[in-house]
């Protein structure tokens, strides 16, 4: 019954694996975010780059959401 319960607890995303998750998600979409107003600025394209910047940080936060979960299941 012992080791049920450890092989269980293994598998379970603790709270710092939960924590890493957002942590990276933010990153993520905060980095995409940033380099698309530093391009806009530089290139006076504004708001092109900040979008696209945005939709490629979120694509990218939600990969490595899925990549973070598959590695608990």
């Amino acid at each position: 019954m012992g080791e049920e319960s450890g092989g269980d607890r293994d598998r379970n995303p603790g709270l710092i694996d939960l924590l890493a998750m957002g942590l990276s998600s933010a990153v993520y979409i905060g980095a995409g975010l940033g380099i698309g107003i530093l391009l806009d600025d530089w290139l006076h394209a504004a708001p092109l780059f900040t979008f696209l910047g945005l939709a490629a940080g979120v694509v990218l936060a939600i990969l490595s959401t899925v990549r973070q979960v598959r590695k608990s299941l």
